[in-house]
């Protein structure tokens, strides 16, 4: 069963923190927008030609990534917006934050009828300063899905430059993760992706070994801050019937390598990729998992 996150994520009313208090005291409180300055609203609006009944992850929300952006000690906030404008908050200290979206790239509010969906920030370029990359997808044509990276000029102002990476991909993105999956000190990218094809279940077997460029998850090697696609020599599934949802990266076996875990939509079983060390993954899903959780 798809299971859908809330219509309207709203972080322009509260933000929780961990209050020092007892067992009977409450733990949470509720600050207010006009105290912490965080004032985002991921607002979602049907229309006749955009609903959920044309492009089934319409209610499948935005994304946050937090992050120390200008290295200052303090976490930064960065949410997308479906529809709207995605908003980068500098942390001020003393839980206030400061909306400086404008001033550090008026491109950061993602391209104007752009379906944006997860972030991601990480140290794309090695240099000590986090970056941010913006996923897109939706039912736009294919430039209007194209993924972005703002690189980070250290002065709290960042530059697109997706294209001079190698990583304006334009699938159907839902997120991306950056790791180092070959071990040679640089972080490469698992790129979420997801299908928009409605696929009758006594036809799943006849797409299994079929390519989709746009639905298939990839694998970008980090190749002096060049981005190359391996995807179709890493075992990565690259199939119609991907319907991603969720991705975490960690070492599974504790080998020393990286290894990856997919969560799919629909009939779609998860992915449990192991790192061969080799620049492959193989994956281990329904031997590993069922082993050790049988029904």
């Amino acid at each position: 069963m798809k299971t859908n996150s809330n219509r309207l994520l709203s972080f322009s009313l509260l933000l929780v923190f961990t209050l020092a208090a007892n067992a009977q005291d409450t733990r949470f409180k509720v600050l207010p927008a006009e105290q912490t300055g965080l004032k985002f609203s991921n607002t979602i609006v049907e229309t006749e030609g955009l609903n959920v009944l044309s492009y089934e992850y319409f209610f499948n929300g935005g994304g946050t990534a937090v992050g120390d952006i200008n290295n200052d000690g303090l976490p930064d906030l960065f949410f997308t917006a479906n529809m709207g404008d995605n908003k980068l908050f500098l942390n001020l200290g003393n839980r206030k934050f400061k909306d400086i979206t404008q001033q550090a790239s008026p491109q950061l509010k993602g391209r104007q009828g752009g379906w944006k969906t997860g972030v991601t920030m990480a140290d794309v370029n090695g240099d000590g300063w986090l970056d941010i990359y913006v996923c897109y997808s939706g039912k736009g044509e294919d430039d209007m899905r194209r993924n972005q990276l703002f690189i980070n000029n250290k002065n709290s102002t960042f530059t697109e430059a997706a294209a001079v990476y190698g990583l304006d991909d334009k699938s159907l993105s839902t997120q991306a993760a950056f790791f180092d999956f070959d071990n040679d000190g640089d972080l490469d990218m698992f790129l979420l992706n997801h299908s928009n094809k409605k696929i009758d279940n006594m036809e799943l077997a006849r797409y299994r070994k079929d390519v989709d460029e746009l639905a298939g998850s990839k694998l970008y090697r980090n190749d002096n801050n060049k981005f190359t696609n391996v995807s179709a020599s890493s075992g990565i599934r690259q199939n119609p019937l991907t319907y991603g949802l969720g991705i975490v990266v960690a070492d599974i076996n504790q080998d020393g390598w990286q290894d990856v875990y997919v969560t799919n939509d629909y009939n779609e079983p998860d992915y449990c990729y192991l790192n061969n060390k080799d620049g492959t993954f193989k994956d281990v899903a329904q031997t590993s998992i069922m082993m050790a959780c049988p029904t």
